[in-house]
C-alpha cells in the first residue's frame, strides 16, 4: 500500500514520512465536557494559544459549541457571538504558518469565522466538522466553493454514530465520492474515526476496537486524525465502576495516543500541548515506521 502523504497551504507536510501534526483544542464553550479547556476571556485565550503554538502545535482547533451529546444546545447565533471575537484574536497574534480549524457543524458559523480571517490576511483555515457534512448541507458548498480543507468525523445520521471501523470506513467512501463528483479536491481531506461516547450503544469496547484497527482506515489514502484526548472511554478503562473525571485521564489519554499513532494517525488533536505528548508520539512514528 502507498504512502499517505498530504500539503496543506503548501507549507504543511503530513503523512507517513513526517512528524505526527499536533493541534491544540481551544474550547469556547462553558458547556465542554472538560472544563480545563475552556476560555472564558480574549485574553487567557491568547496566552494560551501562543503557549500551544510555542510548545509545537501547528493546529489550533477553535470550537464554540460543546458536541458532547449531553450538552446544553446554543443557538447559532450564540456560537457566532463567542467565534467571531475569538477569531479576531487569534488571527491577529498567531503566525502565518500555524493552521486554525473552525469547528463547526453550520455554514453560518463557519462563514462568519472565515470573514474574519480573511480580514486580518488570515487564509491558512480548515473546517473540522463532526458530522461529517450531514448537520447543515450548505457547509458542504461553503467548503467546495472556497476551496477550504476539511476534517470530516465518522458519522452516518448524527455525530460519532457509526460503531466499527468497517462502517466508518463504508460512509467515509460514500462521502469522499459525493465531494470529488461535485470537484472538491479530495487532498484536502482528513479523517476522524469518531473516538468517543457521541450514542449510547457507543460503549468503550468500540473506541478500543477503532484504535486497535485504525490501520484498516488507510485503504482511503488520507491522513487520519485521532481526537482521544481525556475522553470517557479512558475513565470507563482505568475505573468502571468509579470512572475518573477528565482532569484524571491524562495518562491513559498519552497511553491511548502512543497507540493510535502507532497505528497510523497523522494528526492527534489534544487539550495538553506539552513535552510529554511530543515525546511520546516521536516514539510511537519510529516504531511505526521501523516495524
Amino acid at each position: 500500500m502507498s504512502k499517505i502523504y498530504s500539503r496543506l497551504f503548501d507549507f504543511l507536510e503530513l503523512g507517513d514520512n513526517f512528524p505526527t501534526i499536533i493541534m491544540g483544542v481551544l474550547n469556547l464553550s462553558p458547556e465542554s465536557f472538560y472544563k480545563g479547556s475552556v476560555y472564558n476571556t480574549l485574553k487567557e485565550l491568547k496566552k494560551v494559544s501562543l503557549e500551544m503554538i510555542n510548545n509545537g502545535a501547528k493546529m489550533l482547533d477553535l470550537g464554540a459549541r460543546s458536541t458532547a451529546p449531553w450538552s446544553e444546545k446554543i443557538s447559532i447565533q450564540e456560537e457566532i457571538d463567542r467565534i467571531v471575537p475569538s477569531m479576531e484574536v487569534i488571527c491577529k497574534n498567531i503566525p502565518k504558518n500555524i493552521i486554525v480549524s473552525i469547528d463547526t457543524q453550520y455554514r453560518e458559523v463557519a462563514q462568519k469565522a472565515y470573514d474574519v480571517a480573511l480580514k486580518f490576511n488570515k487564509k491558512e483555515i480548515i473546517i473540522n466538522d463532526v458530522s461529517c457534512l450531514k448537520t447543515d448541507s450548505g457547509l458542504e458548498e461553503f467548503i467546495i466553493k472556497n476551496e477550504l480543507p476539511i476534517i470530516l468525523m465518522a458519522s452516518k445520521r448524527m455525530p460519532g454514530d457509526l460503531l466499527t471501523i468497517d462502517e466508518i470506513i463504508k460512509e467515509f467512501q460514500k462521502t469522499i465520492q459525493k465531494l470529488k463528483l461535485k470537484g472538491y479536491n479530495e487532498n484536502n481531506i482528513i479523517l476522524d474515526p469518531g473516538i468517543g461516547h457521541w450514542v449510547k450503544e457507543k460503549t468503550h469496547t468500540y473506541d478500543l476496537k477503532i484504535i486497535n484497527n485504525l490501520k484498516d482506515l488507510r485503504a482511503l489514502a488520507k491522513p487520519i486524525l485521532v481526537a482521544i484526548s481525556r475522553k470517557s472511554f479512558i475513565g470507563a478503562i482505568l475505573d468502571p465502576k468509579n470512572p475518573p473525571k477528565p482532569e484524571e485521564r491524562y495518562n491513559g489519554t498519552l497511553s491511548a495516543t502512543a497507540i493510535a499513532v502507532f497505528n497510523g494517525a497523522h494528526i492527534v488533536r489534544t487539550h495538553d500541548v506539552n513535552n510529554q505528548l511530543f515525546e511520546i508520539t516521536k516514539i510511537a512514528e519510529e516504531i511505526r515506521r521501523n516495524s
